[in-house]
């Protein structure tokens, strides 16, 4: 044990150390205080469903009524009717599922939704997600195109047209090749088809074009059909 003079001097070292040490600890505090800015709200119009027909998370969604088997009404607080649809089912597990939209069967301000299995029958019980679509959305093209392949509704300077049996191209105004395209099979209006198909995206014959196979999955092979269908072209 030291004494005297040398304890002294030891433990003005040791109060020195520590108020230096605490001088720089006091910043990195400070530092874990300061969080990152909090999330603007989302001016976007989507909708997560549960198995049970319940809205598990979503924006400016009023209600979801489950009218019947595998048939959904998602409400919005505004007219959506020009808009564009596109979904997509969640947790397949190993079922082969699809959905399809069309119009609000109750008002305007809704999107009907109906998931199935491969065959084409309605099926309960599968969650989905809902992404709507208006044309004035920033940075997103759209287009609801029908089985002809006329554009029924979509963003300005948007066009479509068929090349032959199921085979689609959508043009904008701009290159898309940098954009991520979505696309759901739905109808241009309130119409429900039964026909159970899918829709794949290929490139277009331009720089600003999209292509779209539509194939049923009735027949084995996924023969091209003409059906029609709601996209999303993201940049």
């Amino acid at each position: 044990m030291f004494t005297g003079t040398k304890a002294r001097r030891l433990r003005r070292i040791a109060l020195t150390t520590g108020a230096v040490a605490a001088t720089f600890a006091a910043p990195a505090i400070i530092g874990l205080a300061s969080a990152a800015p909090a999330e603007a709200a989302s001016s976007n119009l989507y909708a997560s469903v549960s198995l049970s027909g319940t809205l598990v998370a979503g924006n400016g969604v009023t209600g979801v009524t489950h009218i019947g088997t595998g048939q959904y009404e998602v409400t919005f607080s505004s007219n959506v009717s020009n808009c564009a649809y596109v979904a997509t089912t969640i947790n397949a597990y190993s079922q082969a599922l699809q959905i399809f939209t069309a119009g609000g069967h109750l008002s305007a301000d809704g999107v009907y939704v109906e998931t199935k299995n491969q065959g084409g029958g309605l099926s309960s019980g599968i969650p989905f997600h809902l992404a709507v679509i208006c044309p004035t959305a920033a940075n997103v093209k759209t287009a609801v195109v029908g089985a002809n392949g006329i554009i029924s509704r979509g963003s300005a300077l948007t066009s479509s047209f068929s090349s032959g049996t199921g085979l689609y191209t959508v043009a904008t105004s701009q290159a898309v090749s940098t954009c991520a395209t979505v696309a759901t099979r739905g109808s241009v209006n309130t119409a429900v088809p039964f026909d159970p198909a899918t829709v794949e995206v290929v490139p277009g014959p331009a720089s600003n074009t999209i292509g779209f196979q539509v194939r049923s999955l009735l027949f084995f092979g996924g023969n091209l059909q003409n059906e029609s269908f709601h996209t999303a072209i993201v940049c």
